[in-house]
């Protein structure tokens, strides 16, 4: 296993992304949030005086005494206590960041999703590929002529759904990446186990007891992956579908638990009869048991996931499988370290005791588990590569104990 991580990626150096979405993008999503909501006067000016104090201002802890995280809150940003947003490891002033928008919209007290605007766009424009996504589920799960080629669509699917990011591009955004073809796809992955991921899933060709999934954004993606845990669900390839969402509003679009039952309503209402079904289907497992959700303040914190805590790990050594979907969930599994490329992804991810697939498009400057020249090649091509989410991965570990 290995002993010494690298140093954190920070935000001090004009260029990087990291630069930008702090002193660029957080102020530009508290202004958003603004716009997108009917808050009191007092809430707005609070918004903008957050916006503000990531220009000029330096850490502190959260004062919503009485929140349900707050003494967790007051222990993550005891160590950075007076330094600027600049200063601080990344993965934190994101963070902390949206810890703090929901201080200012007093989430805790009113139950307001200052980003439910968004996730709701987010379905609402999506409607075309949301049918697109159904029709294929209601061919596969009718034919069932081949689950193998079956399962790979709807990792794509799950994978490229990722695209779909609302705090990078907001529901009525042109400018979002979408692929036209599926060789299109192919040419832009970095890195790709889905065979070794098809094979996890299919060892003995017996159900699975149980998969894990990592959620990532609402919307669209939050479609793409409710697709594919139906797809293991209905091969009868995993007995259990576990969804992990976050505790709270973050990251704009990041699904917390009320978001999979509106994602099921939607689809549940839609005039066409396969997104209909496709809805029908996923209340039926959530009603059978399974289809779980689950949520736990973890996911809103700063911490890497080797600090996963011990009644979540002990869970997790039931898996057969977990799914990491998205950018925010890989770099918590890489802590949002200097890592280089290069490094296999097994050695990257060796604390963990279950076997990991890990879908995501690249919205920040690390990686693992790369090839030179493909890094090379992606440069050449695009030199926003790494965060322009245009480009994707499929890694696999085994697992330490498997």
């Amino acid at each position: 296993m290995i002993k010494k991580y690298p140093p954190p990626i920070i935000s001090t150096e004009p260029g990087t992304w990291a630069h930008s979405t702090v002193s660029q993008r957080l102020p530009k999503i508290a202004s958003r949030v603004i716009e997108e909501n009917q808050f009191s006067e007092g809430i707005n000016e609070e918004l903008l005086r957050l916006g503000q104090e990531i220009q000029s201002g330096s850490i502190r802890p959260p004062l919503d005494q009485g929140a349900p995280d707050q003494s967790s809150w007051e222990s993550y940003a005891r160590p950075y206590i007076g330094q600027s947003w600049l200063e601080v490891p990344w993965f934190f002033v994101e963070h902390y960041f949206y810890r703090r928008i929901l201080e200012a919209v007093q989430y805790f007290q009113l139950g307001l999703d200052p980003f439910g605007y968004q996730k709701e766009q987010g379905l609402e424009k999506s409607r075309e590929d949301i049918l697109s996504l159904g029709r294929f589920l209601d061919r596969s799960l009718k034919d069932r002529t081949d689950p193998d080629e079956t399962l790979r669509k709807g990792i794509y699917f799950s994978l490229w759904g990722n695209q779909a990011d609302l705090s990078l591009w907001p529901a009525d955004s042109k400018n979002s990446p979408k692929y036209a073809s599926q060789q299109s796809l192919q040419d832009h992955l970095l890195a790709n186990d889905i065979e070794r991921v098809i094979g996890a899933l299919r060892s003995d060709r017996s159900p699975l007891p149980r998969v894990d999934l990592m959620l990532d954004n609402a919307g669209f993606e939050l479609v793409t992956d409710l697709g594919l845990a139906e797809l293991l669900l209905g091969f009868n390839l995993a007995a259990r579908v576990v969804l992990h969402a976050k505790a709270f509003p973050t990251f704009v679009s990041d699904v917390i638990p009320g978001d999979v039952d509106t994602a099921v309503d939607f689809l549940s209402a839609q005039t066409d009869q396969e997104i209909r079904d496709f809805g029908a289907r996923l209340d039926g497992y959530i009603q059978a048991g399974r289809l779980r959700i689950e949520s736990r303040p973890f996911w809103n914190s700063p911490l890497p996931l080797w600090e996963l805590p011990d009644d979540l790990l002990e869970e997790w050594k039931l898996s057969s499988l977990v799914i990491s979907k998205g950018d925010a969930n890989y770099r918590r599994i890489l802590g949002d370290l200097q890592w280089d490329f290069t490094l296999s992804f097994e050695q990257a991810v060796d604390y963990l005791p279950v076997p990991l697939a890990a879908l995501r498009t690249l919205k920040a400057e690390l990686a693992v588990g790369l090839d030179r020249d493909r890094i090379q090649d992606a440069a050449d091509q695009d030199p926003n590569w790494l965060v322009d989410g245009r480009w994707g991965v499929i890694h696999y570990a085994g697992g330490y104990l498997s």
